[in-house]
């Protein structure tokens, strides 16, 4: 009986232990609280904490992965049609001076953009869990995930 109440308690333990460890695995996603970021332009510094008590759209992308590059100009519009919504933007490209190209040719907002890359875009992507792609997130004005890789209609019911 001894043995059976070790083994269960044993069984307990090891379920409790492992289930506190699992958002690591999944996170971040609808209903977790979004990763800071450091924020870093020119000499300008901010963190994604600085937009609290605003909804926020995250955009990661780079000139690599199509889809996000997309996303990112949709993006761009609708913040730029909604001043009720804060659009950041991080680029991963290697090479910075593409990435300004890319700014400038896709006529995306230069105040929304920021680029990264060394350990700040390894922490990021750690963060963000982007080793599967790059996403974006719709934060709201309590730094919660509303929703991950949101269409434009989900983003304008968010406002």
């Amino acid at each position: 009986m001894k043995k059976a109440i070790l083994i269960i308690a044993s069984f307990v333990f090891l379920v409790i232990t492992l289930s506190a460890f699992n958002d690591r695995a999944t996170a971040p996603g609808v209903g977790y609280k979004a990763p800071d970021l450091l924020l870093i332009s020119g000499d300008t510094v901010s963190s994604l904490r600085d937009y609290k008590g605003e909804t926020v759209l995250v955009t990661f992308w780079s000139s690599g992965d199509a889809l996000s590059r997309i996303r990112c100009n949709e993006y761009t519009a609708i913040a730029g049609r909604n001043d009720r919504l804060r659009h950041i933007a991080v680029n991963f490209d290697s090479n910075e001076a593409l990435f300004g190209e890319i700014v400038k040719r896709d006529n995306l907002t230069a105040s929304e953009q920021y680029h990264v890359d060394g350990e700040r875009a390894t922490q990021i992507r750690l963060d963000y869990h982007l080793d599967r792609g790059l996403h974006s997130f719709l934060i709201n004005n309590q730094g919660v995930i509303v929703a991950v890789d949101p269409d434009v209609e989900h983003v304008n019911n968010a406002m």
